[in-house]
């Protein structure tokens, strides 16, 4: 039952649902709403009427032309003989008995697209409480008034009155059987839809009157010509209203008036049709096997490419990001509900509707089709753009300029014209057998594309579940800090900002008497705007920025990394009295998940995986949090429109993506997923510290993404809910990565406590630091919008994206938070964190000095680069980052000043 209602229905609650949400956000008005979906509906189907009408005319000519003798028949023969007689009378007419169904076609037709209204207008929230003229909750029946106790419905009786006024008009001159059916549909829709929501009601009342005026021009001599001159007249009111009294946006009134003057050019476009037809598509005509051939071919490629190839690439990826969402921790799931839904838009439907009409539909319906699968190709492959990192809910990560009147949106429009001429003049003289050949290859070449990445997720899935990352645990200590020897720990808060600090302590007024000791470093640099390049200096120091990694070309990138990864745990261990922890190492083997194999030859250094590890802890200890995410019902959802984006013109992809919500009108696109599993490890972590006695030091390095995720909680505590009703005070109060990046200090701010309670603050230092910023402008920046756009790689804007957070707490430091101005990079912290620990510290796979003093290094600024390449499991068989020579620049002094940012010429 749900493939069938994914198949039939969902197509259409789709189109619905899309009509809504357009003429809702134009009108702000949720009654024009629905009367928006019903006039969008009834041009929909007005196609469908017509053919309709021809098979139920054809019924009644046949019915007709056979009365008299099926009379005789009748008359003269009973039992077994007539039903002999029948049968043969049939056969000598080429008449079949379910040809009856014929007649009943235009209430066939009513009944899926009934279903898919009900379906979404029943359940619509936007509904709950709004008014429309009479109607005081269009969630609910009217109820206009009562008799005695019982509740009179208006709506539905006024809807059955004209549904038959139409029946009567439409059934004049028939038979008696139609006339039943009419009535008896209308009773039948009084009795279903009497006690519905009132916004359901006001949609089918309009289809009704809508109906109602259709068969009104269907009883005159030219039905068709009568209604286009009646809406030419009709829409000369609508174009004053539109232009000189309707408050909407210039945009919207555009698009409206693009739409209403369409009707005029009716004409004219049904005269270059023909011409198109009679001129170059009458062979294609003739060959019906080709004609059909070829809009099989084009439905069966959509439906591959939208419903299997680019959903598989996506989420192959990131294959993680998409396991252990809902109920069924498989990522592969998703891909067989995107299936069933590109089969009910590329599948039935289309195919349901090709063989409805006559030849000469079919052909233009195949060139259609053919071109169709041509543009989605080519602005899937050809123009897929750049859009940044996307979420697990679909969502771009970073604030995107999608192009749509820049000249490449220019010149997409221009070669899908070009192919549409193309098309157009070649798909009958070439017999249309290299479309069809030419299909049928494609199909192959994105089926084996789709196998790959699917090959590709499965493997993933595999190492993620044998991680142990699906399991319930315990939760257990994993950091061991000493009461006599000195401990260190950093935190890699993964973009976590600068910027927001000075905020959050006016906010937090504990702060102050929390974060003690605490030096904060605001002009601070770090040397990509990703983890792939700008996280190893965190780990390793300066011997791993992007252009000392390049400089060795003789070594896999990957390994490079898990030097860096490794390099701090090493000295410690190797080079003083410590024992180290490891989590969640950044790409450690360039690999998706936290892979801690790296871990494995080093005795005293221990890794473990805390991200994803402990939700299922989090959520039993927060009572009511069990329906707090809804990734799972958002990918259902959006994983085709996805698709659908990518396959579109360049100039529609920002109407398609809607700010995350593709068009979705009753849901909420926030995921708490990746949310939850980085703020549950930070939520824990007094449970997983315990502390001893030990002569050895502890050396700490726990990775956590939670500043990495934008969404808005509850403050003061920034905890996840469903609604938020307090943002806090701070002038940040509205963006919701300062909700994520508080929530995380919120949870450091608790363990320092539990450092001090235990009397192990002081022996102990921290480091908080993020690998890069955020791709925001920053008010702290001087301004420059010309040095921004030469920054900003091939996407992100904003200098902030390499302004990313470094505090620091001493031992026995005391005192308020400081500022220190002083030039600094994230790539400072390995010397940071041995100062005082290790005399002269040397990296064990290099053998090279560690200085423990990094200003020499800075003295004349560092070279930072603005490549935009993030995907590290895509490079593990790369030496060298892959940098354009326009995309290195030198930082030096102040990061706010616009003087200090210059292109740096690096040569080979």
């Amino acid at each position: 039952m749900n493939f069938l209602y994914t198949l039939i229905i969902y197509p259409l609650y789709t189109i619905i649902e899309i009509a809504y949400t357009l003429v809702d956000k134009i009108t702000h008005n949720e009654g024009i709403s629905v009367i928006g979906v019903s006039i969008a509906i009834t041009l929909l189907c007005l196609p469908l009427y017509a053919v309709a009408e021809h098979w139920q005319e054809v019924e009644r000519d046949k019915q007709n032309k056979m009365k008299a003798g099926l009379g005789r028949i009748k008359k003269a023969f009973s039992g077994d003989e007539r039903y002999m007689m029948t049968t043969t009378f049939y056969k000598q007419h080429h008449y079949s008995p379910i040809m009856g169904l014929r007649s009943s076609f235009g209430l066939l037709i009513q009944i899926p697209f009934f279903l898919a209204a009900y379906s979404y207008l029943s359940h619509l929230t936007d509904l709950q409480g709004e008014s429309f003229l009479f109607i005081r909750d269009m969630g609910s029946p009217d109820s206009l008034f009562s008799i005695g106790s019982f509740k009179v419905n208006v709506l539905p009786i006024a809807m059955t009155l004209i549904n038959c006024i139409s029946g009567l008009i439409y059934s004049r001159g028939h038979g008696i059987r139609e006339k039943v059916q009419i009535f008896g549909m209308a009773a039948i829709f009084l009795v279903v839809l009497y006690n519905s929501p009132a916004g359901l009601v006001l949609y089918w009342t309009f289809n009704n009157i809508f109906s109602l005026v259709k068969n009104v021009f269907y009883k005159l001599k030219n039905p068709l010509k009568s209604f286009w001159i009646f809406s030419c007249a009709v829409c000369i009111p609508v174009l004053i209203y539109i232009l000189f009294f309707f408050d909407t946006k210039t945009a919207y009134k555009a698009i409206i008036v693009s739409a209403v003057l369409l009707v005029y050019l009716i004409p004219f476009i049904l005269t270059a049709v023909k011409f198109l037809f009679h001129k170059f598509l009458t062979p294609l005509f003739e060959h019906n096997k080709t004609r059909t051939t070829i809009y099989l071919l084009s439905c069966i490629l959509l439906f591959i490419l939208s419903g299997l190839t680019l959903p598989a690439s996506l989420i192959s990826s990131s294959p993680i990001e998409f396991s252990g969402i809902g109920s069924n921790p498989e990522p592969l799931r998703f891909l067989i509900i995107t299936l069933m839904q590109a089969s009910g838009f590329f599948l039935f439907w289309p195919v349901c509707v090709y063989f409805l009409f006559n030849k000469k539909v079919q052909t233009v319906l195949s060139v259609f089709m053919a071109f169709l699968s041509i543009s989605a190709l080519l602005n899937s492959f050809v123009f897929m753009l750049n859009y940044g990192d996307v979420s697990a809910t679909l969502t771009f990560l970073n604030s995107v300029d999608f192009r749509s009147g820049s000249a490449v949106s220019i010149l997409n429009l221009f070669v899908i014209a070009a192919f549409f001429v193309f098309t157009a003049l070649t798909i009958a003289r070439l017999d249309g057998k290299i479309f069809t050949y030419s299909f049928a290859i494609i199909c192959f070449a994105m089926l084996a594309l789709a196998v790959t990445n699917i090959n590709t997720i499965k493997k993933e899935y595999k190492a993620f579940v044998a991680s142990g990352s699906l399991n319930e645990v315990e939760i257990e200590p994993i950091f061991h800090l000493s009461n006599k020897a000195k401990n260190v720990v950093v935190f890699m808060l993964d973009r976590s900002e600068s910027q927001y600090i000075e905020e959050m302590f006016k906010e937090s007024s504990d702060f102050k008497d929390i974060f003690t000791g605490f030096t904060f470093y605001p002009n601070t640099v770090s040397f990509n705007g990703h983890t792939f390049m700008g996280a190893p200096l965190v780990y390793g120091g300066y011997e791993y920025s992007p252009l000392e990694m390049n400089r060795r070309n003789d070594e896999l990138l990957y390994k490079k990394t898990n030097e860096a990864l490794l390099m701090l745990p090493r000295i410690f261990t190797e080079q003083a009295n410590f024992r180290a922890v490891i989590t969640d190492p950044s790409w450690s083997n360039y690999s998706a998940y936290a892979d801690l194999t790296i871990t494995e030859p080093y005795k005293k250094i221990d890794g473990y995986q805390t991200i994803g590890k402990y939700s299922t802890a989090w959520y039993k200890t927060h009572s009511g949090a069990d329906n707090l995410d809804n990734t799972d019902d958002i990918l259902k959802r959006n994983l085709f429109f996805f698709s659908i984006f990518r396959e579109s013109p360049v100039i529609l992809r920002e109407v398609i993506y809607m700010k995350g919500k593709y068009w979705n009108s009753n849901g909420d696109v926030t995921s708490y997923t990746n949310v939850i599993n980085n703020l549950a490890p930070l939520d824990f972590l007094c449970e997983l510290t315990d502390f001893s006695d030990s002569e050895e030091g502890s050396y700490v390095c726990m990775v956590n993404e939670l500043t990495h995720s934008s969404v808005y909680m509850q403050a003061p505590d920034y905890v996840p809910v469903q609604n938020v009703s307090d943002f806090g005070t701070s002038r940040f109060s509205e963006e919701e990565a300062y909700h994520t990046n508080m929530a995380a200090m919120k949870r450091l701010a608790k363990w320092i406590s539990y450092l001090k309670d235990h009397g192990v603050y002081d022996n102990t230092r921290i480091i908080l630091v993020a690998d890069h910023g955020r791709a925001t402008y920053e008010d702290c920046l001087e301004k420059d919008d010309e040095l921004d756009e030469k920054i900003a790689g091939d996407r992100y804007k904003g200098r902030g994206h390499f302004h990313p957070l470094l505090m620091m707490k001493d031992f026995e430091a005391e005192g308020t938070l400081k500022e220190d101005m002083t030039f600094m990079t994230n790539g400072d912290v390995p010397s940071l964190a041995l100062r005082g620990i290790v005399k002269n510290p040397v990296n064990p796979f290099t053998n090279k000095a560690l200085p423990l003093d990094t200003n020499e290094i800075k003295k004349d600024g560092v070279v930072v680069t603005s490549s935009d390449v993030h995907q590290a499991w895509l490079y593990k068989d790369w030496y060298t980052y892959k940098i354009r020579d326009d995309q290195w620049w030198r930082v030096k002094d102040s990061i706010f000043k616009a003087s200090s940012w210059k292109r740096e010429n690096i040569k080979d």
